[in-house]
């Protein structure tokens, strides 16, 4: 009897293993790429209402944005957040000239337009928030209840929260642009 509650046991750890260092990245990266398209998807059917050219550049740049966080999002992980923390004390050293200038162009968009455009940016911000954090199965077991009480939203309207995660999309983009390059 003994020798079958060891068994057991040691099957659902060898399961438990499996879900949570094979099957739960695949889930939360999928998961990830999903919200990600959903808000190009709407982005595009607002830009095909004539709401926004689509060869506005506020448009360009962050469908770009989007297209690149879909295409390198497995590699945004919360251990890159920390070290780029550590390596750069001084977050305004981060290069993020692709973000300013983005600012620049949708203000040149009408009032709606421009509420429109920024609550795309948002959203796309949230969903690589949620990515850096719910990548890590015990990350995601230690936050997701507080998520009933904290609304990302809220988070994300501080000013530094949001500068932070669009650094740090700046800047794994650019170091797999730069990779690519060299690769070529």
């Amino acid at each position: 009897m003994n020798t079958d509650v060891v068994l057991v046991s040691l099957l659902g750890l060898f399961g438990l293993w499996i879900v949570v260092y094979y099957l739960w990245p695949d889930f939360r990266n999928d998961s990830y790429r999903e919200d990600i398209f959903s808000v190009r998807d709407e982005m595009f059917m607002y830009a095909a209402k004539n709401c926004v050219p689509f060869d506005h550049p506020a448009y360009t740049i962050l469908r770009t944005r989007m297209n690149g966080l879909l295409r390198h999002g497995h590699e945004l992980t919360l251990t890159r957040l920390l070290i780029l923390f550590a390596v750069y004390k001084d977050l305004e050293r981060i290069p993020n000239e692709s973000f300013n200038e983005w600012e620049r162009a949708v203000e040149q968009l009408p009032d709606q337009a421009q509420e429109q455009m920024r609550d795309f940016n948002k959203r796309t911000n949230i969903f690589v928030l949620q990515h850096l954090v719910f990548r890590s199965f015990f990350l995601y077991l230690v936050v997701r209840p507080l998520m009933y009480v904290i609304r990302v939203r809220d988070v994300m309207d501080k000013p530094h929260v949001t500068n932070t995660v669009e650094r740090l999309e700046s800047a794994t983009l650019e170091g797999e642009e730069s990779a690519d390059l060299v690769t070529v």
